[in-house]
């Protein structure tokens, strides 16, 4: 069976819009801080997120879980340590919106956004190891979302 066959665009689009819906509802319903905690894990969030896009390679990114045509392992940069460094760095950037605004609204969204994540990322790590002969590999060698534990 092809890669293309085990892609399911449907529902790459809907783990998307589901990020994204929980997202915005995330700043919507919290109050940016500049409180020095939540400045000093949003730049760091940011700077993993841009350090990931530098080491892939901007024109390589994709939104969506389903691996580009020309696909290359990429094991440099923040990829050296977890395998998804940009779902690290959202889970990252909204933890202090969460904590410094906390509601059960606000969790509630957050868990659902993390719970929605993980689902992609586990999506994503199938349509991987079937499209990357390295992949299983470099899944043994790497943690899959929070450096030096998970």
């Amino acid at each position: 069976m092809s890669q293309q066959n085990l892609q399911h665009p449907f529902f790459s689009f809907a783990l998307v819009t589901l990020q994204f819906t929980l997202i915005g509802a995330l700043l919507l319903t919290t109050s940016i801080s500049f409180h020095p905690f939540a400045i000093a894990l949003n730049i760091l969030a940011a700077v993993i997120g841009l350090w990931a896009l530098q080491a892939m390679h901007w024109g390589h990114f994709n939104i969506v879980p389903d691996p580009m045509p020309d696909i290359e392992l990429v094991t440099q940069g923040p990829y050296q340590f977890i395998r998804h460094p940009m779902y690290f760095s959202i889970i990252l950037f909204f933890l202090p919106l969460v904590l410094l605004n906390f509601s059960l609204l606000s969790a509630g969204l957050y868990i659902n956004l993390i719970f929605i994540l993980l689902i992609k990322l586990h999506y994503e790590e199938y349509l991987l190891s079937q499209a990357l002969p390295d992949y299983p590999n470099y899944q043994k060698r790497t943690k899959k979302l929070i450096p030096f534990i998970i």
